[in-house]
């Protein structure tokens, strides 16, 4: 068993496949996607938003407004800095509204710089095969007819040839691809609780400013 995987290491043709396809991928996306993706596959297992600090964090801010109202509330800020964004513009212009453009905004911004990470990711998917069939046809040209052990260079030819053929169909749909779809359900999921919280931010802070309406209060009196 080890002797065939030994026999399945070309670190040549690897690094024609890997170090081809890393630069093919930064030509076509640019250098900003790959630090995109560099970062999101830094963080991939280990999510950057914590929903539970950040949701305590959110009741001591409503809290706050509720015992102070929101000119008076002196909230600290929750860890995630989109969602710190969001409520520091309720803060400031005291409106709902302008606290759910900063959350699009902001949204947009994250699925923009995600869409990045996972497009090089895919690129990368998409090159490696090729850099495979580069791997293949630098082989074939290492053929020289006029050495003594004809047999033995044309042998460790082909199995650099096929090998790297295996190797960028391997990188393609075991790493890169896999990879891209890895980002993408992170991303989704951190979208999902940031989601959930800033709804259940936003109605409780609706549910605030109605008591703080003057008419509003007397209609509830009315109604009792």
């Amino acid at each position: 068993m080890t002797s065939t995987i030994a026999q399945m290491l070309d670190p040549g043709a690897l690094a024609i496949v890997l170090s081809g396809t890393v630069i093919a991928t930064a030509a076509r996306c640019g250098w900003s996607d790959m630090r995109e993706a560099a970062s999101a596959l830094g963080s991939l297992g280990e999510s950057r938003f914590d929903a539970d600090e950040n949701r305590v964090a959110l009741a001591r801010t409503v809290h706050e407004i509720e015992a102070k109202g929101p000119l008076g509330a002196e909230a600290s800020l929750p860890p995630d800095p989109s969602l710190a964004k969001v409520v520091d513009a309720y803060l400031r212009h005291r409106s709902i509204e302008a606290m759910h453009t900063v959350r699009r905004a902001e949204r947009a911004a994250r699925e923009m710089a995600r869409s990045a990470a996972i497009r090089t990711f895919e690129y990368a998917g998409e090159l490696a095969p090729v850099f495979g069939l580069v791997g293949t046809l630098f082989a074939i040209t290492q053929l020289t007819p006029g050495e003594s052990d004809v047999v033995g260079s044309t042998m460790g030819a082909i199995a650099t040839a096929v090998l790297s053929t295996l190797y960028g169909v391997l990188t393609a749909h075991l790493i890169f691809i896999p990879l891209a779809r890895a980002i993408e359900r992170q991303g989704e999921e951190e979208e999902q609780a940031r989601e959930h919280l800033i709804e259940w931010l936003g109605a409780h802070l609706r549910d605030e400013e109605l008591v703080h309406v003057p008419h509003i209060q007397e209609l509830r009196r009315a109604t009792q």
